[in-house]
């Protein structure tokens, strides 16, 4: 499969179940190569990830349904104990974290750049989950991406001894392929890209 492939096959995908066709230790070192391999501004490799999988995972959907239900209307809460149900079922949960440290280090030793460093990690957030999402697609796995943070934050370090200074951004759950969405509509590609020659 070539990169335009892959890329073609990543979308937005919630009817997941459990079986993949990777080990557990497969997912791992996957994504551990994935975030080795992705670029980082000024080489800050600030961004961090946990991987969730099994009753791990399950847990945390159990956390964030505990605290959806002390904000969410109990008249309107079954769409989102569907939506809940839905992520629980999917084989694992990877969470995405910037270290907030390395930033503020950043943004001390090159003082010319300060007032960019938070976008240069949130540009290196986005590749990393870009890369790990097509990963993923590439090995016929399906996923979506969540942002329940900042809601959830503090209950996930405090239950999985994340450190303080890391900052949750995000989401990814992913599984097994139980059925494709429907295709998008794309405005033509020359609406959207130019070229001068």
């Amino acid at each position: 499969m070539n990169y335009l492939e892959t890329i073609s096959k990543r979308r937005s995908i919630y009817s997941l179940n459990d079986q993949i066709p990777l080990s557990d230790e497969d997912i791992l070192q996957l994504i551990q190569t994935v975030t080795v391999l992705s670029p980082t501004a000024f080489n800050m490799q600030s961004s961090h990830i946990l991987i969730l999988m099994n009753q791990a995972h399950r847990e945390l959907w159990e956390l964030t349904t505990q605290i959806l239900k002390k904000i969410v209307p109990a008249s309107s809460f079954d769409s989102t104990q569907k939506k809940m149900n839905a992520f629980s079922n999917a084989k694992g949960t990877i969470l995405f974290f910037d270290d907030l440290q390395v930033i503020e280090q950043l943004k001390k030793d090159f003082a010319l750049y300060k007032d960019q460093f938070d976008m240069f990690a949130s540009h290196s957030m986005g590749i990393l989950q870009g890369n790990v999402w097509n990963a993923l697609a590439e090995k016929n796995i399906g996923a979506n991406l969540q942002h329940y943070n900042p809601l959830i934050d503090d209950q996930v370090k405090e239950k999985w001894n994340i450190p303080l200074h890391y900052q949750l951004t995000a989401q990814m759950v992913f599984g097994g392929i139980l059925e494709f969405p429907e295709p998008k509509d794309k405005l033509p590609a020359d609406q959207r890209v130019q070229a001068i020659y």
